[in-house]
């Protein structure tokens, strides 16, 4: 008799779980491509661009270990193309990422987690997550019920629906201030 390998899920898809790249989508997919000699599993199932482009990483059945410490069996990951929280240099005003990388685009400010400045999410990308959350929960009838904000929730690895990482530990800080949440 044939077993399944460990990195295959023995349980029904029940939760979604939104985060962030916190880099820039080519980075971030060659980060995966180089982590731990090609061997690093901390991959989502999906990632949606700024453009709104999804592409599929892992097939919906593959446990992504996506989050540390908690949970992963029944967790389909979505991950956005989002820098996340950013910083203001004092030397020129400019904005930078936590790399140091210059951002250049639109700023979101709200203070959160301790944390002012954020990179927004586009509308293309937030429809994007809106239709394939609606195709994931149609597939692995999983409840189209979003917890609808991104702060510590006690209990939500027990949640059925979608969640954000933010959801699970207070220290995350994706999904970040700047997405609609009355949008799905």
């Amino acid at each position: 008799m044939k077993t399944k390998p460990s990195h295959i899920q023995e349980e029904k898809n029940n939760q979604i779980l939104l985060s962030n790249t916190n880099r820039d989508i080519k980075n971030y997919l060659l980060g995966l491509e180089l982590r731990n000699n090609g061997k690093y599993k901390k991959i989502p199932n999906y990632i949606i661009d700024k453009k709104g482009k999804v592409q599929e990483l892992n097939k919906e059945d593959v446990t992504s270990h996506f989050l540390e410490g908690y949970r992963n069996n029944g967790v389909v990951v979505i991950c956005l193309e989002n820098n996340g929280w950013l910083s203001r240099r004092s030397s020129d005003g400019k904005y930078v990422d936590w790399l140091g990388d210059i951002y250049n685009n639109k700023v979101f400010s709200k203070k959160w987690r301790n944390k002012l400045f954020w990179d927004k999410y586009t509308d293309k990308q937030i429809k994007a997550t809106k239709k394939l959350i609606k195709e994931i929960c149609d597939d692995n009838e999983i409840p189209n019920e979003f917890i609808g904000h991104n702060v510590l929730v006690e209990g939500v690895e027990n949640f059925e629906g979608i969640v954000s990482r933010s959801n699970y530990n207070e220290h995350w800080t994706d999904i970040n201030p700047s997405f609609n949440f009355e949008i799905l």
